[in-house]
């Protein structure tokens, strides 16, 4: 059958609890998305309905919003290896974890060195270098899973990132500029253009790149730096780009749309236009076989197909254009509103252009209707006024429910960013702290955010006030009333009858990398493991793949030894394997106890940085696996009792740190050894 002329509804795939952040395309028959909820989904086509997806996989690990997707072929990485592929996903807890598709349990590998939210994610085809942005106002470039450059220049977040071939990288900030890097990490040249944060950036066949911007506009740029032309069709900011496999590309954005670019010779112009029932769409990726898929704010993936074959049923599409003709659209996004001037329904009877979208006055309502060759005008919602729109708002390069203007007297005025998610006197204190004001103002901060921002939905409960982690009652707030709601039962949960451990190991992965640090002299200090060492720790790992008991019963001396000179002996920042290895060797078997007996805690302490400040980003990663291989000593009695023994030394050295760092993981793990 002949394709589609236009783009129509293939699936709905619902899952995720929070907004859409990223998505990304394996094959046409498998999709990744990740959400604001902390999850990353693997969905596969259902053998059964050419049309449907189901979740076929769920990917554990970060504990913070998750904000961009990658995915890399095999052919990028060792194909023997990793035959599938791998998923790297970045999220708000600083970190990148890398998975292979069919492990869901564990990551292969975990990528630390930015030290704010991990926005952007790009593949370096001919290198395999995995390259990221930051709203550290960096971007990283991770060969053999280690940052080998970190790209500086920009001045606020780096919002997008690019290979450019065997010239380089891209990259895209909130600074409202695109940098073009060599592959020494040297700014090569930096292009000027859009007036807002440019959220985005794509390659486009033949002619160079794509941009995109909170200006509403989208670019074509080639890498020689001039810009080719300049697009006009969204409304409000644009979030995504993907090209398409027809030459073509799609974009989405802040006005509720999916648009469908297609080049007439030299020339782009907006062939389709998409409504979506949420404010944001957030994230548009393209498959194979040219099916494109967008995140939104509903927490909904959807699939947008050509093909008659993979067109979703009749009731699907109509249960679609009926919530799309429900939305309410802010004026913002349309143009200014005076109703008197607006046409009536008459209007309708005459035809307009593709994607043109116009106001009409039905009696006392505005609608928006939406024009489509072959279907006519079509309403896609009513218009309302802009204020409780619901978008995000930038700062600084960075994205809040509010920005807030703060007046301090003498006509100066601050800003205020504010998310619901946080606590309103952490925020306020945090801005006393930023502009040296007074403390005595922390009260009235704090009481300004709770009174103008708007509670926090969850389901149909409305939480407007702050529960007291210790008893599950609400925080007093002077001159307000007690809040209604029933105190939970957190102390039956608080403390858990049993000790948390951490248990989880990727084998392979250990194998792997242990190998790839051996054969660099430079990596291991000078002391690299004899072929002899490097069976012993495969072979260990062997015990550990076949189950606690046989760690336990089989571990020996030797296994320990070959253990201890990675984690004791090779330099800092290549020692982790090692470290990882104590973890599990403590909590299944009592060799590392009764071997190191009293300089077992001292040596671990040391080795995995955790004598140091917190503050420092450098070992995040050894001190993680450090204090979770502390928390498993409780696995056998000989290691509680040495627990016991050094209570005081771990607490006076580790006790006050948490406060220093702001890695949730780190944070997690000393949490769940003070616990103990």
């Amino acid at each position: 059958m002949a394709p589609l002329p236009n783009y129509a509804l293939s699936a709905l795939l619902f899952g995720h609890s929070q907004d859409v952040r990223a998505v990304a395309a394996i094959s046409d028959c498998d999709i990744v998305s990740a959400s604001r909820d902390t999850k990353v989904f693997r969905w596969s086509r259902d053998p059964a309905d050419a049309r449907a997806f189901v979740q076929s996989s769920s990917y554990a690990g970060h504990s913070h919003f998750v904000s961009s997707l990658l995915y890399i072929p095999p052919a990028a990485v060792s194909g023997v290896e990793f035959p599938e592929g791998l998923i790297a996903s970045g999220s708000a807890d600083k970190s990148i974890l890398v998975f292979e598709p069919s492990r869901e349990n564990e990551p292969v590998f975990m990528l630390v060195g930015h030290t704010d939210n991990v926005c952007a994610l790009a593949l370096d085809p001919l290198s395999g270098a995995i390259i990221s942005g930051s709203w550290d106002k960096t971007a990283r470039i991770w060969i053999n899973w280690e940052c080998a450059l970190t790209l500086t220049g920009h001045s606020q977040a780096v919002w997008a990132v690019m290979s450019a071939g065997e010239l380089g990288y891209l990259t895209a900030s909130a600074d409202k500029l695109i940098k073009v890097w060599g592959k020494d990490g040297k700014c090569i040249r930096t292009l000027s253009g859009h007036t807002d944060a440019v959220r985005a950036l794509a390659p486009l066949q033949d002619v160079g790149f794509l941009s995109a911007a909170n200006d509403s506009t989208v670019r074509i740029w080639s890498y020689s730096g001039d810009c080719v032309a300049e697009l006009s069709a969204h409304t409000s900011f644009v979030y995504g780009l993907a090209p398409l496999p027809d030459g073509g590309f799609a974009s989405c954005g802040e006005d509720r749309t999916l648009r469908v670019w297609k080049s007439n010779g030299q020339e782009f112009s907006c062939t389709q236009t998409i409504q979506h029932p949420c404010t944001s769409v957030w994230c548009v990726a393209t498959l194979p076989n040219g099916d494109i898929v967008t995140g939104g704010s509903d927490s909904v993936v959807r699939v947008f197909t050509t093909s008659n074959d993979r067109i979703g049923s009749a009731d699907l599409i109509k249960g679609f254009d009926e919530e799309v003709a429900k939305q309410q659209i802010p004026s913002n996004q349309i143009g200014d509103v005076d109703k008197s001037k607006l046409p009536g329904p008459e209007v309708l009877d005459r035809p307009g252009r593709p994607g043109q979208v116009i106001m009409v006055r039905i009696g006392n309502i505005v609608e928006a209707h939406q024009f489509s060759v072959g279907e006519g005008w079509t309403k896609v919602g009513e218009v309302v006024d802009a204020v409780s729109s619901g978008r995000k708002q930038l700062y600084a390069g960075r994205e809040y429910d509010y920005v807030f203007d703060i007046d301090i007297g003498a006509g100066a005025n601050l800003k205020l960013p504010y998310n619901n998610s946080e606590n309103p006197f952490v925020t306020a204190q945090r801005f006393i702290d930023e502009n040296e004001l007074s403390q005595d103002f922390l009260e009235q901060i704090a009481n300004f955010i709770i009174n103008n921002a708007k509670p926090t939905t969850i389901g149909s409960e409305v939480i407007s006030d702050f529960v007291d982690p210790f008893t599950g009652a609400g925080r007093y707030i002077p001159g307000s009333s007690a809040p209604n709601r029933t105190p939970s039962a957190l102390g039956e949960t608080m403390f858990p009858g049993s000790y948390a451990t951490f248990g989880a190991i990727n084998c392979k992965g250990v194998k792997t990398k242990t190998a790839q640090l051996n054969s660099d002299s430079t990596k291991t200090g000078g002391v690299p493991l004899s072929a002899e060492e490097i069976g012993t720790i495969n072979s260990l790992l062997d015990l550990i793949e076949a189950g606690k008991d046989r760690v336990s019963s089989a571990m020996d001396p030797r296994h320990w030894e070959a253990v201890t000179k990675i984690a004791f002996s090779w330099p800092e920042t290549s020692r982790f394997p090692g470290i990882d290895l104590v973890r599990i060797s403590v909590l299944y078997s009592t060799i590392p106890s009764v071997i190191e007996g009293d300089n077992l805690i001292p040596k671990l302490l040391h080795s995995a940085g955790l004598d140091a400040r917190f503050e420092k980003v450098d070992g995040e990663t050894n001190k993680m696996l450090g204090l979770r291989a502390l928390a498993n000593l409780v696995g056998t009695n000989e290691g509680k009792a040495l627990l016991y023994k050094n209570r005081q030394t771990i607490v006076e050295i580790l006790g006050y740190k948490w406060s220093t760092s702001s890695n949730s993981n780190l944070r997690l793990a000393l949490a769940t050894l003070l616990l103990k």
